[in-house]
């Protein structure tokens, strides 16, 4: 049974996931696809919150932070999924004469409302993870592990990844990392790859504009997730999140995407 943080962590990676595909996606194949996987997710956010109630550990403030964070992933997930069942149930209607000219684009804004939803997910996912890591390490005393080998430049593309801040792209033959704080160097992660602590989807991102090329998605392994819990929650903590509000139907703000 992987522990809370290691499920954590996964979550993070399937919101990633779900999020990178929903972008990619065209809205015919989108709402369909991302109405099931947002429902999978909702599911996973649960289960991830009964994870750590079933940890025997003391629920102080930190835990119930950590678990209230992931309810509020779910609820926000469950209204992508009304968003998403809705773009869904538009294309399903047969078309007829009355049909307004703007109905596509309302399909399109259903699917960038849910997208908006879940844009933050990995990162509130990683900072659940990183509350319950440090509950657990306060109570075990710190011993020497392998991963006290890793650097402190290794370390950070660990996190960036888990936050699903990482990308690989090219250019004129070139390798370059799209990182949202630009720190994570082509050269640490593939170092990282060669020690089975991330792998690469080829062609799984969004591209960085329009019609552009797709980018390579940065992924923990499981070997990965095992080393960033053996150093989350250690030292300086990550900056919380303020718990973002359910977005209404009126709201056409941009969605956060990893660069």
């Amino acid at each position: 049974m992987p522990s809370p943080v290691v499920r954590l962590l996964a979550l993070a990676d399937q919101f990633t996931q779900h999020n990178d595909q929903l972008a990619r996606l065209r809205p015919a194949y989108g709402a369909t696809w991302g109405h099931a996987s947002a429902q999978v997710l909702v599911s996973a956010c649960l289960d991830a919150v009964q994870a750590i109630v079933d940890r025997p550990m003391y629920a102080g403030v930190t835990l119930t932070e950590a678990t209230v964070r992931i309810k509020q992933l779910a609820v926000l997930t469950g209204q992508a999924v009304r968003h998403l069942a809705e773009a869904k149930e538009q294309l399903g209607a047969p078309a007829s004469p009355s049909d307004p000219p703007s109905r596509g684009g309302e399909v399109a804004h259903q699917i960038q409302l849910a997208r908006e939803l879940t844009a933050l997910a990995p990162a509130m996912a990683l900072e659940s993870a990183s509350a319950v890591a440090s509950e657990i390490h306060r109570r075990r005393p710190a011993t020497a592990t392998e991963n006290d080998a890793l650097t402190p430049a290794e370390r950070a593309a660990l996190h960036a990844t888990a936050r699903g801040h990482v990308v690989i792209g090219r250019r004129e033959g070139r390798e370059y990392v799209h990182s949202r704080d630009s720190s994570v160097h082509i050269d640490t992660l593939r170092a990282l790859e060669h020690a089975g602590l991330v792998a690469v989807d080829p062609g799984s991102a969004p591209p960085a504009f329009d019609g552009g090329p797709p980018h390579d998605r940065v992924r923990l392994t499981l070997s990965g997730a095992m080393a960033v819990t053996a150093f989350l929650g250690r030292g300086p903590r990550t900056p919380p999140l303020s718990a973002p509000r359910a977005l209404g139907a009126h709201t056409t703000a941009a969605p956060a995407r990893a660069r």
